[in-house]
C-alpha cells in the first residue's frame, strides 16, 4: 500500500501538474502483503500492481478504484505494461513464471515457465521484444565447471514469445567468463536484478551483483563497455525516455546518472540513508526518482543533481517508484 501511494503521488505530479513540493497521495488499499511492483498503462488510465501475497489488481487511476483482480498462487515480483499495445501487460512470480495477459479481461495469452527465479521482466519500447532476468542452480555439467549460474536474461520476440537469445551473467569467479562458447551463450561476468531497454530498443542494461552495469548492444550482438562505479551490489536500472542517461540505484546508498554516449557516471545523487532500491525517470526526462530502504522517495533535478524533494514519513522501506 505505502508503495503505492508513492506511484500515486508522481502521478498527481505529471498529469495534474502538482508542485514538486506538494506531498499529496491517495491510497489503493485491499493488499494481504507488501506491494512488490506497480506500472502505468501507456495511456496513463490505468494501473497494474503486484503483491507478495499473489495479488494482481487493475485499477482505475481517475476514480482509484479496482477494476479487476486475480489471484496466483506465488509472490509476485514484478508487473509491466507493453509501450506499444495498451492492452497487453504482464506478471512474473517468484516461483518462476512470466504471464502474458490482456489487462482489461485477466485473458491468459501466454505463459512462460524459467524454471527459476523470475526477478523482473520488460518489454521493449518498440513492443517486439521481451526481456526476463531471472537465477536458476547450475547443472551438473556447470557445477563442474566451477560456475554458479546466478542471473540469467532471456529475450524473446513477442509476436510469439519464443525465445531468441539467452544472455548469461555468471560470477566473477568464472575463469574464462564463458562457458560452452559464444555460439550457445552471450556470456557476461557478473549476476544481476533489473533489466532495461534504452528508448530506441538498440540497449538492454542489467544491474549487477558485481557492483557493475552490464550493456548489451543489439545492433553489434556484443556487450559494450561496463559501466563501473557503485561500491555494492546495483539494484535497479532505467534509462531515460530521451535516451540520453542511465541512472542506477545501489545498496551503496546512492544513485548514479550515466552519459549514455560515453558510458561515463555524471554524477553520484546522496542523501539516502539505506540501500536504493529503485530509480525512475520522468516521462521528460528532466526529474529522477530515487526509492529507498531509509522510507522516503527523493526526487532530482537530472540536470542540475539538485535535489528538488524528499517525500518522507511513509513507514515503510520504498522498494519501487514509477512516474505515468
Amino acid at each position: 500500500m505505502k508503495k503505492l501511494q508513492i506511484m500515486r503521488y508522481l502521478l498527481l505530479l505529471l498529469v495534474f501538474q502538482i508542485s514538486l513540493f506538494s506531498q499529496n497521495a491517495i491510497e489503493f488499499t485491499g493488499y494481504k502483503g507488501n506491494v512488490n511492483s506497480v506500472a502505468f498503462s501507456p495511456d496513463s488510465r490505468y494501473m497494474l500492481s503486484g503483491d507478495e501475497k499473489g495479488n494482481l489488481i487493475l485499477w482505475d487511476i481517475s476514480s482509484a478504484q479496482k477494476i479487476h483482480s486475480l489471484q496466483t498462487r506465488e509472490n509476485i515480483t514484478s508487473v509491466n505494461f507493453s509501450p506499444a499495445e495498451k492492452n497487453l501487460a504482464l506478471y512474473t512470480t517468484y516461483g518462476g513464471d512470466v504471464t502474458i495477459i490482456k489487462a482489461s479481461t485477466r485473458e491468459i495469452l501466454k505463459t512462460l515457465n524459467k524454471n527459476g527465479n523470475v526477478y523482473y521482466a520488460e518489454f521493449s519500447p518498440d513492443g517486439k521484444q521481451l526481456a526476463i532476468a531471472y537465477t536458476r542452480e547450475p547443472t551438473e555439467k556447470e557445477e563442474t565447471k566451477g560456475i554458479r549460474l546466478n542471473f540469467i536474461v532471456d529475450l524473446h520476440e513477442t509476436s510469439k514469445f519464443e525465445k531468441t537469445k539467452t544472455l548469461r551473467l555468471s560470477k566473477p569467479h568464472d575463469p574464462d567468463g564463458e562457458l560452452f562458447g559464444s555460439n550457445f551463450f552471450e556470456t557476461y561476468r557478473y549476476n544481476s536484478f533489473s533489466c532495461a531497454f534504452s528508448s530506441n530498443s538498440l540497449y538492454l542494461a542489467s544491474g549487477s551483483m558485481g557492483k557493475n552495469i552490464a550493456i548489451y548492444s543489439f545492433d553489434l550482438k556484443t556487450f559494450a563497455p561496463t559501466y563501473k562505479g557503485h561500491s555494492s551490489r546495483v539494484m535497479f536500472v532505467a534509462f531515460s525516455p530521451d535516451g540520453n542517461y542511465l541512472a542506477s540505484a545501489s545498496k551503496d546508498e546512492t544513485a548514479k546518472i550515466w552519459n549514455v554516449s560515453s558510458g561515463g557516471s555524471i554524477v553520484t545523487l546522496k542523501g539516502h540513508t539505506g540501500n536504493v532500491n529503485s530509480v525512475a525517470f520522468s516521462p521528460d526526462s528532466r526529474y529522477l526518482a530515487t526509492a529507498s530502504n531509509d522510507e522516503t522517495i527523493k526526487i532530482w533535478d537530472v540536470k542540475t543533481s539538485a535535489l528538488l524533494k524528499t517525500i518522507s514519513s511513509l513507514n515503510g522501506e520504498m522498494i519501487t517508484v514509477k512516474f505515468s
